[in-house]
């Protein structure tokens, strides 16, 4: 539609995959009744081959493309990054730290993420101790210094995980890769 503004070419480079996954399924397919050695149905192969390494080929040019001419807004970015409880997980962990059941936890975080919307709130930093507290006792002035965008990605620290270590550790051996 015209009123699109989102990259919608990312989308179709998704939409790409099921076709590519289909051309690696026929050559599964056909390999799988080879009796032992090189048969004349392995003529047909080519074609999936071909046409899965031109669809990556031209995917990861367009990607390419799309990365290098990416321009972000940091301002527009940073002012609305602790909106939509993405500290949500942090808060159930919190709260599992305090002894209480994740599934406990997770439902007291999903009554106040609800009073947040019901309250026209954003962010559960919004909320007042005693909002907190009447729907979990245990918590403490303390779960501030938990929420928040910044503390979510301190919070991942295990191997794996989008924390902030991992990140530099990443960057760090890419930079090596690609300079070799």
């Amino acid at each position: 539609m015209p009123q699109k503004r989102n990259p919608d070419m990312l989308e179709l480079i998704r939409g790409k995959t099921g076709g590519v996954y289909g051309q690696l399924v026929a050559l599964l397919t056909m390999m799988k009744g080879q009796p032992l050695a090189y048969n004349r149905d392995m003529q047909e192969d080519k074609r999936f081959i071909f046409f899965a390494y031109d669809t990556v080929e031209a995917c990861l040019v367009m990607a390419a493309a799309i990365v290098l001419h990416t321009k972000f807004s940091h301002e527009r970015i940073a002012a609305r990054l602790d909106e939509g409880f993405s500290d949500a997980t942090v808060l159930a962990e919190y709260l599992v730290r305090k002894g209480i059941p994740f599934r406990t936890a997770h439902g007291m975080v999903g009554t106040l993420v609800a009073q947040c919307d019901d309250l026209g709130y954003t962010r559960l930093s919004q909320l007042s101790l005693d909002d907190f507290q009447k729907v979990a006792p245990i918590i403490a002035q303390d779960v501030y210094s938990v929420l928040g965008s910044a503390q979510v990605v301190k919070a991942y620290t295990s191997h794996g995980a989008g924390g902030t270590r991992q990140l530099k550790t990443q960057l760090k051996r890419w930079a090596s890769l690609l300079r070799t």
